[in-house]
C-alpha cells in the first residue's frame, strides 16, 4: 500500500468540523446499512441493522460525534473516494485488477492473499462504512477532560500524567477517557489506543479457540482455552464499579488458563501492568508439567504464548508491549483511509472460515478513517524492528497492524473483527488473522465472547496465577 500516498491524498486527521452530520438527527452510517442489508437480503445484514437502529446506539453516535467535531461520514466527505469503492462491490484474484486504487485502501497483505497458496482470502466484499464510538464511561471521562480543560501531558520518561504529575491512567475521568481527541503525534495516538485498551472493563472469552495452522492450511496445533482481562480503575460499565480493591499499583491486567490440548491444560498466565515507565510488568505463568509459577521478563514476552502460534504475549489486541519512549520511538507517519474488517462480530462473524478456519472464503471490509504511525525499535533487539498500526479516528482503536523483523523483512500482521455492541459502546471480539510471512504459517483466532453476569464470572482469583492455577 503507498501510506504516504493516501495520507496526502486525504489530509483530514485533527480537522474538527462545524457542520456535524449528526446535528440534524441523522445518521448516515444507518441509512447506508439499511440499503444495503435490503439490497444483500443477508438475514445477518438486517440483524445489524436493528442493532445500530436503537435509540441508545443513534444517541451514543450523536454525542460522540459533537464531542470529537466529525464521524466517518464527514471525513469521507472531504476525500476523493474512487467511484467504484462502494458497498456491493466484491473483489477476487479474477477482478482486483480492473481496481488499480486497491493498492491505496487494501492491506498489500490481503491484497497478496487474494491469489497466494496459504492463508487465503478468497473473496472480499464492501459494506458499508460505520460510525464507531466507545461506552458511557469514555464518553464521560473524555467530556469531563475537555469541559474541565484538563491538559493531560506526557513527560520525559513517555508516562501519560495528569498537571499535577500523577499518573493518569490510575484515578479519576482520566483512568477511563481518550486523552488527546485530536493526537499531534506518535506518542499521543500510542496513547490514545492504549486508553482504549480492551473498550470494556471486562473482557470474558469463555472460550477462546488458537488454531496454528501449516503453510498448507492444515492444523498443526488446535488450543482451546480461557481469557479474562480486567481494568482496574475508575470502572464503569461492568461491576465492580470504581476501584479494583487490591490492584493500587496496577493500571490493568489480563489472564488465560489453557484447557485443551490435554498435554498443556492448566497452563495458565497473568500480565499486569504498573504506571511507571521501565518498570516491567508483573508477569507470571503458571507450568503444570513442573507445578511450578514461572516469573517472567520482558523478552519472554517476545514468545509464543503456546507452540505454533503466531500470537506472542505482547500481541494481545495486536500490540501490547509496554510503552518504552528509551527503547521504542513512536512516530505519526501519515493518515488517510483503510479497508478493515467491520466491527460487527456483536451480531455476526465478517470472516467467513474455512472448515478447520486455517483459510477465509470471505471476508466483509469497509471504509474507515485512519491515522498512521510507526513504533521503531531503538535497541536492534526486540522481535519487531518495526510496527505500523492504523488507528481509527472515531474508535481509537486499531484497524489494521503491521511488523517487521530485525532484517526489515515482514513479519506478522493482524486483522481483527470486534464484537463492538452499538446501544452500550463497549466491545470484546469475535475473530482474529494473524499470518507470518517468514514461515508462511498462519493462526486463527475465534473467540466466544461472554456478555451476560460478567461481573459474576470474572473475578479477582482470575488475576492471581497462583489461584488462576486451580481453575478448573
Amino acid at each position: 500500500m503507498n501510506y504516504l500516498k493516501v495520507s496526502i491524498r486525504a489530509v483530514l486527521a485533527g480537522t474538527v468540523f462545524t457542520s456535524l452530520s449528526l446535528a440534524a438527527d441523522t445518521n448516515r452510517a444507518l441509512d447506508a446499512w439499511k440499503a444495503y442489508a435490503a439490497q444483500s437480503g443477508n438475514p445477518d445484514h438486517a440483524r445489524w441493522v436493528e442493532e445500530i437502529s436503537k435509540p441508545e446506539a443513534l444517541r451514543l453516535a450523536k454525542e460522540w460525534s459533537e464531542l470529537r467535531g466529525y464521524d466517518a461520514y464527514d471525513l469521507i466527505d472531504k476525500a476523493e473516494i474512487p467511484a467504484d469503492l462502494k458497498p456491493g462491490l466484491k473483489i477476487t484474484k479474477d477482478n482486483a485488477d480492473k481496481y488499480p486504487w486497491l493498492k491505496d485502501y487494501l492491506p498489500a497483505e490481503h491484497l497478496a492473499a487474494l491469489t497466494s497458496d496459504w492463508g487465503n482470502i478468497a473473496e472480499i466484499t464492501i459494506v458499508p462504512t460505520n460510525t464507531y464510538y466507545m461506552h458511557e464511561g469514555y464518553l464521560k471521562g473524555t467530556r469531563e477532560l475537555k469541559e474541565k480543560g484538563v491538559e493531560i501531558q506526557i513527560s520525559d520518561k513517555g508516562e501519560l500524567l495528569y498537571p499535577d504529575g500523577s499518573y493518569a491512567l490510575m484515578s479519576g475521568a482520566a483512568a477511563t477517557a481518550i486523552p488527546f481527541l485530536d493526537p499531534k503525534n506518535g506518542l499521543e495516538l500510542n496513547w490514545d489506543y492504549v486508553a482504549h485498551s480492551v473498550g470494556t472493563d471486562t473482557l470474558d472469552f469463555e472460550p477462546i479457540h488458537m488454531r496454528a495452522c501449516t503453510p498448507d492450511g492444515k492444523i498443526d496445533v488446535d488450543y482451546k482455552a480461557d481469557l479474562w482481562w480486567w481494568h482496574y480503575h475508575n470502572r464503569q460499565n461492568v461491576g465492580p464499579m470504581g476501584e479494583i480493591e487490591g490492584k493500587e499499583d496496577y493500571i490493568e491486567g489480563g489472564s488465560i488458563f489453557f484447557k485443551e490440548p490435554y498435554d498443556i491444560r492448566g497452563l495458565a498466565g497473568v500480565r499486569q501492568r504498573y504506571p511507571e515507565a521501565g518498570k516491567p510488568d508483573d508477569f507470571k505463568v503458571f507450568i503444570p508439567s513442573l507445578r511450578r509459577t514461572r516469573t517472567l521478563t520482558g523478552s519472554d514476552a517476545q514468545d509464543p504464548i503456546a507452540s505454533g502460534l503466531e500470537l506472542t504475549w505482547d500481541d494481545w489486541r495486536a500490540y501490547w508491549s509496554k510503552t518504552d519512549v528509551d527503547n521504542f520511538e513512536y512516530k505519526m507517519v501519515g493518515q488517510g483511509f483503510i479497508l478493515a474488517s467491520p466491527e460487527v462480530g456483536y451480531v455476526y462473524d465478517s470472516m467467513v472460515w474455512t472448515e478447520n478456519a486455517c483459510n477465509v472464503k470471505s471476508l466483509e471490509l469497509e471504509l474507515r478513517p485512519v491515522w498512521i504511525f510507526d513504533i521503531i525499535d531503538k535497541t536492534g533487539k526486540y522481535m519487531y524492528s518495526k510496527r505500523r498500526t492504523w488507528v481509527d479516528k472515531e474508535f481509537y482503536y486499531m484497524q489494521y497492524h503491521m511488523t517487521w523483523d530485525p532484517r526489515g523483512n515482514p513479519l506478522r500482521n493482524w486483522d481483527d473483527v470486534r464484537a463492538w455492541r452499538p446501544s452500550v459502546g463497549d466491545a470484546q471480539w469475535k475473530s482474529v488473522i494473524v499470518n507470518n510471512y517468514v514461515t508462511k504459517r498462519f493462526s486463527s483466532l475465534n473467540m466466544d465472547s461472554q456478555w451476560e453476569d460478567r461481573e459474576d464470572r470474572v473475578s479477582e482469583e482470575m488475576f492471581d496465577v497462583d489461584q488462576l492455577r486451580d481453575y478448573q
